[in-house]
């Protein structure tokens, strides 16, 4: 990707201080990752921070970004913060009152949460008061009775780096069995046809330095940003392709048509983005439905850019 061609990324109006420190690549301990039969979960605080901070990896289960524990507190991930974490109703209150009452409270719990009342939010639903002004001057703040817990949730592809290539994280089975590099891929492969060339493509555009984020929410494969979403808006959405013997493979992917790409240009433009097409060309001879030899072979796939920006759709139509 040539970078004098890269579109000037937008900068964030506001870059917290405690997501503000920040390395290319996670390096030191070996984190542990729960394989959940769709992702891999990090459940420790210190590894979660670790792992999203250096190198933007993974996203908060219930967050937009950065997992809630370390947008609010960064890498100091031991210090306990008594504000309240959040509003909830009364009933929410009291589910969770009976979910600790069947499980258990969690170890380290101290929590607490502001408590809203039905006549509360009958008036919040009328726009009578808004949330921000019933937190000032009316809700109570009572204990977390359930504190439930946000985890950092990676993709197949980011799971995969960190165990192949930085030998930073060890991924667990749900009893407990460590997964090896063979059983990961035999696994990833099977939850998604397209992972072996969704994978050379994340090996491809990190060996150019991008941050990448899923880039589900626009209907592409990856979002690409300089530095880290914290700093900047997504300079790309990102789609790819998979080619052998120069025919598209739709066994391993998606088979994009003109109407797609008009598609995916608007949401590109409305966003302020541009779109990438990586086409992905697996080697001669190489049998697509073999991950094993796939993952063995990755240095022997090729990558290509497309830039769409500029294609013809009318001259290219047909039927």
């Amino acid at each position: 990707m040539n970078h004098a061609l890269r579109p000037v990324p937008k900068p964030k109006k506001f870059t917290p201080p405690v997501l503000a420190n920040v390395d290319p690549l996670p390096t030191g301990p070996v984190a542990i990752g729960l394989f959940t039969g769709l992702s891999v979960e990090v459940c420790d605080p210190a590894a979660m921070a670790h792992l999203s901070l250096d190198g933007g990896f993974g996203q908060g289960t219930s967050s937009r970004s950065f997992p809630k524990t370390v947008a609010r507190n960064g890498r100091n991930v031991g210090r306990v913060r008594r504000n309240p974490s959040g509003v909830v109703n009364r009933r929410q209150v009291e589910r969770r009152r009976e979910w600790a009452g069947k499980f258990g409270s969690a170890e380290g719990s101290e929590g607490t949460v502001w408590v809203m009342e039905e006549d509360e939010e009958k008036l919040v639903e009328v726009g009578a008061v808004s949330v921000e002004e019933l937190k000032r001057n009316a809700l109570k703040v009572e204990e977390d009775p359930f504190l439930i817990r946000e985890n950092l949730s990676l993709s197949l592809e980011e799971a995969m780096f960190l165990v192949r290539e930085l030998n930073v994280l060890k991924v667990q089975a749900f009893d407990g069995s460590v997964l090896t590099e063979k059983n990961l891929v035999e696994k990833f492969a099977a939850i998604r046809k397209d992972f072996i060339p969704s994978y050379a493509a994340f090996m491809y555009l990190k060996s150019r330095n991008w941050i990448i984020r899923s880039g589900l929410k626009f209907g592409g494969d990856f979002l690409l940003y300089q530095k880290g979403p914290q700093f900047f808006h997504a300079s790309y959405i990102v789609l790819t392709q998979a080619y052998q013997s120069g025919k598209i493979l739709t066994t391993c992917g998606r088979n994009l048509e003109n109407y797609d790409f008009q598609c995916f240009n608007r949401i590109a433009e409305t966003t302020a983005k541009d779109l990438l097409i990586l086409e992905v060309h697996y080697p001669e001879g190489l049998d697509p439905a073999d991950p094993h030899e796939c993952l063995r072979r990755l240095k022997e796939f090729r990558v290509g850019e497309v830039f769409p920006k500029h294609h013809n759709y009318v001259a290219t139509r047909t039927g």
